[in-house]
């Protein structure tokens, strides 16, 4: 990524850690969020997490990605909620009716804040994610399959992640 493109990219990850102390968490969620956000942001990074994450599924070029967040608002959403194991994260989605669609993302429920751990790359090219589109996904068991590769990937326990999404079965 350009030296321009990482300066971004840290400005919206310290803007991602701020917005989660104006989401009145208690003190145990906030740090946990934090450190999450913290993991995967720096893993978006890696070429062996992008690797693990996108080739399986779509076999191209992850290196023709403009931007380190690129592609990973499935990954990273569905693995934070999994990790957070709390009711007050919920999975979003927007469909392919959007132009840049689809697109996940989490709400933080009890103050209806999006948390979009890949906002930037749509920042990145002037383009606004339109939340309001947003409406509640399911983690399927391709989407558990997709915890269990970036979270691998990036040295990350994922067993925790597997066992949080099957809690209400």
């Amino acid at each position: 990524m350009k030296k321009n493109n990482k300066l971004a990219y840290e400005n919206a990850t310290q803007g991602l850690l701020k917005k989660l102390d104006g989401m009145r968490l208690d003190r145990t969620q906030r740090l946990r969020a934090k450190n999450l956000t913290l993991l995967f942001r720096d893993s978006f990074k890696l070429d062996t997490v992008k690797h693990a994450t996108f080739y399986t599924d779509i076999g191209y070029s992850y290196k023709a990605f403009p931007y380190d967040s690129y592609g990973f608002c499935r990954a990273s959403s569905f693995s934070f909620v999994a990790l957070m194991n709390s009711k007050d994260w919920q999975l979003m989605y927007i469909d392919d009716l959007w132009t840049y669609g689809p697109h996940f993302y989490v709400m933080h429920l009890p103050t209806k804040t999006p948390f979009d751990l890949t906002f930037d790359q749509y920042a990145y090219a002037g383009v606004p994610v339109p939340y309001y589109l947003g409406k509640p996904a399911p983690i399927d068991d391709d989407g558990k399959n997709v915890i269990v590769r970036f979270l691998n990937a990036a040295g990350l326990d994922f067993t925790t992640a597997v066992k949080n999404i099957d809690r209400d079965k």
